[in-house]
């Protein structure tokens, strides 16, 4: 069974790279006073030339690459792919237009400049990461294809959603690193909400499939928050 998503794939091809690339030169303008400014340039040429790499080598797959089994269950009509996207955009755009544009709301020291940059830089790791052990399961669509394993391994051990904890880093990171009142907000009343909004459809969907094994490892490991051990 082979599934088509042209919508998200013009949006993969043609208007992503785009962003990157205007985000890539929103860091260009900050790095004179802000080193978070090299993370947004990075960033954005990595995600243009990633994206343009896989269009090449994926072309008709590009959407949910990595996998030529049966799709056994699947989101219908991505509506969390683009919630994400949308939250994701207004909280990376948001922060260094408010920080190069307007007077400052928050002090911009730079202790609080190097923090954001930190807080950026461990949740790229913390994505690579996950995408890495997660490896041909990953799909920008949620789905589960014929044969797929449970991934219960590397960041997975401590947290069911790594990547969307990465992502909650970088963007926490970006909103503090600019020192953006409106990014922070951003972050706490659109992608905080957006993102419990995907992982409910990706548990769903991962639930119904995996059945008693989801539920044994839900119990067992938090979403998005490692959890502390208690002293006996």
């Amino acid at each position: 069974m082979k599934h088509t998503f042209h919508l998200p794939r013009i949006f993969l091809i043609g208007i992503a790279p785009g962003l990157a690339v205007l985000l890539a030169t929103l860091g260009i303008v900050s790095i004179p006073s802000n080193p978070l400014g090299w993370f947004l340039l990075l960033i954005g040429i990595g995600y243009a030339a990633g994206i343009v790499l896989l269009a090449c080598i994926h072309r008709e797959s590009l959407w949910a690459w990595g996998s030529d089994k049966s799709t056994v269950q699947e989101e219908r009509g991505d509506r969390s792919f683009w919630l994400i996207t949308f939250a994701m955009m207004v909280v990376f755009f948001l922060s260094p237009l408010e920080y190069l544009l307007f007077p400052a709301w928050l002090p911009r020291t730079p202790l609080i400049k190097f923090l954001g940059a930190g807080l950026v830089a461990c949740g790229i790791v913390l994505i690579i990461w996950a995408r890495r052990v997660l490896g041909a399961a990953y799909s920008g669509h949620v789905s589960v294809q014929q044969g797929q394993e449970l991934v219960q391994s590397g960041p997975y051990r401590f947290l069911r959603h790594p990547a969307y904890a990465g992502y909650l880093m970088m963007a926490i990171g970006i909103g503090l690193g600019y020192s953006s009142l409106v990014g922070l907000v951003s972050v706490l009343v659109v992608l905080v909400p957006v993102l419990m909004v995907r992982i409910r459809v990706e548990e769903r969907i991962l639930a119904a499939h995996f059945d008693n094994q989801w539920q044994d490892y839900a119990r067992s490991v938090p979403v998005l928050l490692p959890r502390l051990k208690r002293r006996k």
